[in-house]
């Protein structure tokens, strides 16, 4: 537990993962966080357990209350403002009132190149660790795989070219190349032969009208959920999202980027394959977002992700 001014509150690491929200009003009714919709010409009221959420994601449609920003604010959760199903993140919340230990050990890292590589290759193993054991049990779960063994080769083959990247610029190669293969594999998985080649193009789902489309558009809003839980996870240690170590260091919230990749991958490619062939977008998105939700409780994806940043900074701090 952890003591502010209104008393005992929850770690980040010990909350409930996210709550997404479309055309919504979110408010405070006393001492609680509230979100009301109207439906049919109903309005519901629900709760929102601000003291027991780490994300709460504002999508299409939503408003929210200065009043109910404080006590948001106050309780540690990080507020990020979507699109429509999630993508893009638009904006994620701020604090200044947060320790500066992480800050300070990161600062040395971002500015030299030869720490920002061992700081990398500490986020890539940890993407390999998840992709052999979330990625491999997201493909017999959801696309039905008895056997996943080129996935566990794909990942030992990238861990082999790891320590041959001498620089960021190489590793990122590397990276590129492990990405296609696991698109491919995936795609294999679904059943997509020759007849509906997948390529990954960020982006480009616009209406989705083919397969390709539509799993790329999932691809997106997965994405976009997980930059929101990297971007909490580095809220809640009062590091700056802007910090990256190898998704360029003038980029925007590049640490953002640099983080989910130890998660993003493993979680969210099955899910989208898994999905491919649903004709009806709107209900695979529906399906794609809670799963995907509900993955982020099951797998403690905050505890992952703030576990990768404490190895990035051990990582560096042996070299």
């Amino acid at each position: 537990m952890m003591q502010h001014k209104g008393g005992p509150r929850l770690l980040v690491t010990d909350r409930e993962g996210a709550l997404y929200l479309e055309r919504a009003r979110v408010d405070v009714e006393g001492d609680r966080v509230v979100y009301h919709i109207t439906d049919d010409e109903m309005q519901r009221h629900f709760n929102i357990p601000h003291v027991n959420l780490a994300v709460l994601f504002l999508g299409q449609g939503t408003s929210i209350s200065q009043p109910a920003m404080r006590l948001l604010a106050e309780e540690g959760v990080h507020v990020a403002v979507t699109g429509s199903g999630g993508a893009p993140l638009h904006m994620g919340s701020l604090t200044t009132y947060t320790a500066t230990r992480h800050f300070r050990a990161l600062l040395p890292i971002y500015l030299d190149p030869a720490l920002s590589l061992c700081a990398a290759k500490a986020v890539m193993r940890d993407r390999l660790v998840r992709m052999r054991e979330f990625g491999a049990a997201g493909a017999q779960k959801y696309l039905r795989q008895r056997e996943t063994q080129q996935l566990s080769k794909l990942c030992a083959r990238f861990n082999e070219t790891l320590a041959q990247a001498a620089d960021v610029q190489q590793l990122l190669g590397y990276e590129g190349q492990f990405s296609k293969a696991c698109y491919a594999e995936f795609a294999r998985y679904a059943g997509l032969g020759k007849e509906t080649p997948f390529r990954r193009e960020a982006g480009t789902g616009g209406e989705a009208q083919d397969v390709a489309g539509r799993v790329n558009r999932l691809i997106d809003h997965g994405n976009y959920l997980c930059y929101g839980m990297a971007g909490a996870a580095l809220w809640a240690l009062g590091i700056p999202p802007h910090m990256s170590v190898f998704h360029g260091k003038t980029r925007a919230g590049g640490l953002v980027f640099d983080l989910a990749d130890s998660f993003k991958d493993a979680l969210v490619l099955p899910l989208a394959f898994s999905l491919a062939k649903e004709k009806n977008l709107s209900e695979a998105e529906r399906v794609f977002r809670a799963r995907l939700i509900q993955s982020f409780d099951d797998r403690e994806v905050l505890k992952l992700a703030i576990a990768s940043v404490e190895r990035m900074l051990e990582a560096a701090s042996d070299a």
